[in-house]
């Protein structure tokens, strides 16, 4: 594992699956039928985003892990974010159900973006949280993949 994913789970005080773990409880206490899906940022896309955005330290990212929460509907989308701010200080960054973040540039014309994205802390580490519907689930990941392989230059991620 990477130097800095290292240190990074060090600081946050456990690994990524345990924290999918925690959160899966979490949102199946609010939540019908959640589906909870996690990954640690990749040590080339970490490095390309901190030299991107000029960053020396990878507590300075807010997305090294990332946790997904699928569930049915939007009201359970709102009922899951309100549950996670009484559980983890944070703020919620993007409300895209609300309003959609559209990619204009190619390859996304058309495809729209639809979640909720939270910033949350553990240990004062910050990690990301998307909460989203199966529906825009599907959507979104055609939009993902596509963006991230232009802003990167990498067709492996």
């Amino acid at each position: 594992m990477d130097k800095s994913i290292l240190l990074y789970q060090e600081q946050i005080g456990c690994t990524i699956d345990v924290l999918a773990m925690e959160i899966q409880l979490i949102a199946n206490s609010v939540a019908k039928n959640p589906l909870v899906t996690s990954r640690v940022k990749d040590p080339k896309t970490l490095e390309k985003k901190m030299q991107k955005k000029n960053l020396q330290s990878v507590f300075l990212i807010d997305d090294v892990y990332g946790i997904r929460i699928i569930v049915e509907s939007v009201d359970e989308t709102y009922e899951v974010l309100k549950k996670m701010l009484e559980v983890f200080p944070g703020y919620l960054d993007h409300d895209y159900i609300k309003e959609p973040k559209v990619r204009i540039n190619k390859p996304h014309k058309g495809k729209v973006l639809r979640l909720l994205q939270f910033i949350a802390y553990k240990n004062d580490i910050p990690f990301e949280i998307q909460i989203t519907t199966f529906v825009f689930h599907a959507m979104n990941e055609l939009l993902h993949e596509g963006y991230h392989r232009k802003k990167y230059q990498s067709s492996d991620l």
